[in-house]
């Protein structure tokens, strides 16, 4: 089994009318940098056709990364 993880910065959805509680939100000139919802979905898929177990969008630059695991794991033992 293989795992990826996507790790998105804001993203512009409808989810954030929702929770808090409005009729309407724009982003612009609210929020300094985001991703549209197509843009996350673009990365999603570059994340899934490559080799890379990690996408994640950087907080400083918003550019999108590919990257191996951040953090050590204990891999496969071979014999």
């Amino acid at each position: 089994m293989q795992v990826k993880v996507l790790a998105p910065a804001a993203t512009a959805t409808e989810f954030i009318k929702s929770a808090l509680d409005l009729d309407a939100f724009r982003y612009e000139g609210v929020v300094p940098k985001f991703h549209t919802a197509k843009e996350m979905a673009g990365f999603l898929l570059d994340l899934y056709d490559s080799e890379k177990v990690v996408g994640i969008v950087n907080g400083n630059t918003y550019d999108f990364e590919l990257r191996d695991p951040i953090y050590p794991y204990v891999g496969r033992a071979t014999s």
